[in-house]
């Protein structure tokens, strides 16, 4: 129960509710005392009735029912109201007995009057608001676009309620495959018929767009019902998660276009809510790259689970501005250290690990374009991504770090690149320096990232907006991918998971041709191979047409998680780190072919490719011609 404060609002819906009493009571004593025809008008029902109202609007505002806003009844709102009214009955009663007006009112009357109270004051509520949804929305309910939404589950029933007071859609019916359904109505919509029905329908009632409302559904399903929706030459959209439709947040504003991504075959992440509380919770924690794809994922994922300060590192300025902002404002309780600092730069880390003292380092910093670090970055390459590790995994040692989590990558098995090669290289860093340390150190690899920046999806975006052409370097190419926050959810698990040493590999899922990735693009932006052409290129310096998860000589084992598993990597010799750290140390800085060289030499199976870059090739005439 709980107290409101006293104002014109509540004392308006007291006085209407105490009027309601007095109605409920002279209606059941009306209809039980059928001889007399009306209510007893004795000074005793009076002196009743002076007893009963300030009981009953005492009661109801100890419960909370004037804390509701009528516009907004909801079935919370009647469940107060029935056990307001059902304690005040009992205590109405037993005030009228201590005063001597027990006889009142007979036992049918209080087991009558409180049923009648109870629907004055619930449908009183429900008119009003049904009254305010009508002026408000009502009477645009012949605007807006036609739309079929197909599904007929919660999430669908969400969308319709939220719908229903925008003026930009209007629902015409359903389409669902469950039979039961069919036929029936949800808020005043029809189930027309099943998916496959939707030409007919949408020829039939002349609708231009569909919304999508199945959520949770495996992604198979949500490829048949984009592809039942371009044949239909329908317009596609879809809605949040689940959880945000049925959270109030799938408003119509989060209406969207099918991506890509929702046509990926992944299935949901399932992590150990548990452990990562126990390992995030209270902590301070340090990211590295906190402005990165990755890197932002991580410190928005891991700022949920409360830890006790979050400590971004960043080189970006305009990047660390961007996510300090975000986080700010989607977690303004959680202490926020913004950072700005390079990795290779020993002094700045050791001072920030000294001033915050985090107990994890989740370093995601790296330079990873392929094509850009393989010509003419190559040494910086190696700087960052191998000396900028070394820096703060020792660092982290010197300073007591309980966990130091890398994200590494899938370029990194048999790498024919410098990128791959650098990266497999800080794997045996932290490998090495896993040797007589506190510091448990885990390896994390992954593939490609949807949407991240510099990923293959924002740059076929930009070209498919342009008109086209899509540029695909091989139409062989093929590539493993997850979403962003798929892969920071995999991280935070493979970190909770670990107990040194290991190196986590994710489940990908299966490959994924880049050729069919720009095809579903351009679908979905309701255009044909005709109007954008695809054009391959040829492969670029340092790609491979596919990538591996592991390398010949590895082997992996299961882990509690499903979608994890640890490869048995080859062991690292603690005392090749001096070595390499004279290397990264040495005061000229080689040409690329030296870098290439000497990456050999470090990384055993590393193999560098040249591929000479082939003349642009549109894909219906490699189609013909082979590719």
């Amino acid at each position: 129960m709980q107290t409101v404060q006293f104002d014109a609002g509540a004392l308006a819906a007291a006085v209407h509710d105490g009027t309601a009493l007095v109605l409920a009571c002279a209606g059941a004593s009306l209809l039980l005392d059928v001889n007399a025809g009306a209510p007893d008008p004795s000074s005793d029902l009076f002196a009743a009735f002076l007893v009963a109202v300030p009981i009953q609007v005492a009661i109801n505002f100890l419960f909370g029912v004037y804390q509701g806003i009528w516009r907004y009844t909801s079935l919370p709102d009647i469940q107060r109201i029935v056990f307001s009214v059902m304690t005040g009955t009992v205590c109405v009663s037993i005030a009228l007995r201590a005063f001597g007006l027990d006889e009142t009112f007979s036992y049918r009357e209080y087991l009558l009057y409180p049923l009648f109270l109870i629907a004055l004051m619930s449908l009183s509520r429900m008119a009003y608001r049904s009254f305010k949804e009508w002026s408000l929305y009502g009477r645009g309910g012949e605007q807006g676009a036609q739309v079929l939404i197909l599904g007929a589950g919660d999430a669908a029933v969400g969308l319709v309620k939220e719908i229903s007071r925008s003026h930009e859609w209007r629902v015409v019916g359903f389409l669902d495959d469950d039979e039961k359904k069919r036929g029936r109505l949800l808020h005043g919509v029809r189930v027309l018929g099943p998916l496959d029905e939707l030409s007919r329908f949408a020829q039939r009632l002349k609708v231009r767009h569909a919304i999508v409302a199945m959520p949770s559904v495996p992604y198979k399903v949500r490829r048949r019902v984009v592809e039942i929706c371009k044949r239909a030459k329908v317009s596609v959209m879809t809605v949040p998660t689940l959880n945000n439709v049925m959270g109030g947040k799938g408003s119509p504003a989060r209406i969207r276009k099918v991506a890509v991504e929702d046509l990926m075959k992944r299935e949901p992440v399932t992590l150990d809510d548990a452990g990562l509380h126990d390992l995030l919770t209270g902590q301070v924690v340090l990211v590295t790259g906190a402005g990165g794809s990755i890197g932002s994922e991580l410190c928005r994922q891991i700022a949920a689970y409360q830890p006790a300060m979050l400590v971004l590192f960043e080189m970006n300025e305009y990047a660390m501005y961007k996510v300090d902002e975000q986080l700010r404002e989607a977690f303004p309780e959680i202490a926020v250290a913004s950072v700005v600092g390079d990795i290779k730069n020993a002094r700045r880390v050791n001072q920030v690990m000294h001033q915050y003292s985090p107990g994890l380092v989740f370093h995601a910093a790296a330079y990873k374009h392929v094509p850009l670090m393989e010509e003419a970055n190559a040494w910086e390459a190696v700087q960052n991504n191998v000396l900028g590790t070394y820096v703060v995994a020792r660092a982290a040692i010197d300073f007591g770090v309980r966990k130091f989590v890398f994200i590494s990558t899938d370029k990194a098995v048999n790498p024919t690149n410098v990128m791959g090669a650098t990266k497999r290289l800080a794997e045996m860093v932290c490998q090495a320096m896993q040797a007589g340390s506190t510091t448990r150190f885990e390896m994390v690899r992954f593939g490609n990232v949807l949407g991240s920046a510099g990923s293959v999806i924002p740059k076929f975006q930009e070209q498919i907006d342009r008109g086209g052409p899509v540029t695909i370097t091989h139409p062989e190419m093929v590539r493993y991918f997850m979403s962003i926050p798929e892969a920071a959810q995999l991280v935070l698990q493979a970190g909770c998971m670990g107990l040194g040493g290991e190196v986590f590999v994710m489940d990908m899922g299966e490959p994924v041709k880049i050729v069919d990735l720009a095809r579903d693009m351009i679908r979905l932006s309701d255009l044909s191979e005709n109007e954008i052409r695809i054009v391959y290129t040829g492969l670029r310096p340092g790609e491979k047409l596919f990538e591996e998860l592991l390398a010949d000589d590895e082997h992996t084992r299961p882990t509690p998680h499903p979608k994890l598993r640890i490869a048995k990597a080859r062991e690292v010799d603690p005392g090749w780190l001096d070595g390499l750290v004279a290397w990264l140390d040495q005061d000229r800085i080689p040409s690329d072919s030296e870098v290439r060289r000497d990456l050999k030499r470090w990384v055993p199976e590393y193999h560098s490719q040249v591929r000479p870059r082939l003349t642009a090739v549109p894909a219906n005439r490699s189609a013909r011609g082979g590719a």
